[in-house]
């Protein structure tokens, strides 16, 4: 775990953003899997020779990032700035005078960073099992469909599910990932980016220019 050292140090070089860019559409964001907030935790920390509680990775679609380490006695130091990735290699602290590169693999719910795995989280409670309680737009409308039903694991996992009056259905099964409002499901041969919004167990679902407005309610 060399390079928790190394971040423990930028981070004491306090080591901050300037600016941020922007990348609204997060189907052209080339890293995807990137995305979202990833934790290590570590699993005896009195007697571990790494002074840390907890480290929290956060990246963002307009290139920033935010760490957060807790430590031993629970103080907790903190890095932001900007960031790059290709399919391969992360690099931190672009806008300061030490970029800090590590070499990466990642999948939608794990990063390994240096040989160190961190494990995405959602940040609010959208796992679960939903079904439509009313839908709407074109869509729909030119499918015929009348019921929705969709699965969200906690590992990103998704099942989608759409059938008609007539008992025909179809499935998708896939992963997705999310940021800010944004849920995108990505499955073979195709990807659908939504806005959400959640209100305790109702979750609804919108796509631009009306294609898609669903309301759906937690059945678990």
């Amino acid at each position: 775990m060399r390079w928790i050292g190394v971040l423990l140090t930028c981070i004491s070089l306090s080591c901050l953003a300037n600016e941020v860019r922007d990348n609204s559409d997060l189907t052209q964001f080339d890293q995807p899997f990137l995305l979202g907030d990833w934790y290590l935790v570590n699993p005896n920390p009195e007697q571990s020779e790494e002074n840390f509680l907890a480290i929290k990775l956060s990246l963002d679609s307009n290139y920033s990032f935010k760490i957060d380490i807790q430590k031993r006695d629970y103080s907790v130091d903190h890095w932001e700035g900007l960031y790059t990735a290709n399919e391969d290699t992360l690099i931190l602290g672009l806008n300061t005078s030490e970029p800090q590169t590590y070499n990466y693999s990642s999948n939608h719910n794990m990063l390994n960073l240096n040989g160190v795995v961190f494990t995405k989280a959602l940040s609010n409670a959208l796992a679960g099992m939903w079904s439509s309680a009313k839908l709407g737009g074109h869509e729909f409308v030119a499918s015929e469909v009348q019921q929705m039903d969709l699965i969200l694991q906690p590992d990103f996992v998704f099942m989608f599910r759409v059938s008609n009056s007539e008992g025909d259905e179809a499935i998708h099964k896939g992963v997705y990932y999310t940021e800010g409002e944004h849920l995108v499901l990505l499955y073979e041969n195709g990807e659908h980016e939504t806005r959400y919004s959640l209100n305790s167990d109702i979750l609804t679902l919108e796509m631009e220019e009306g294609a898609l407005y669903a309301v759906l309610n937690r059945v678990r």
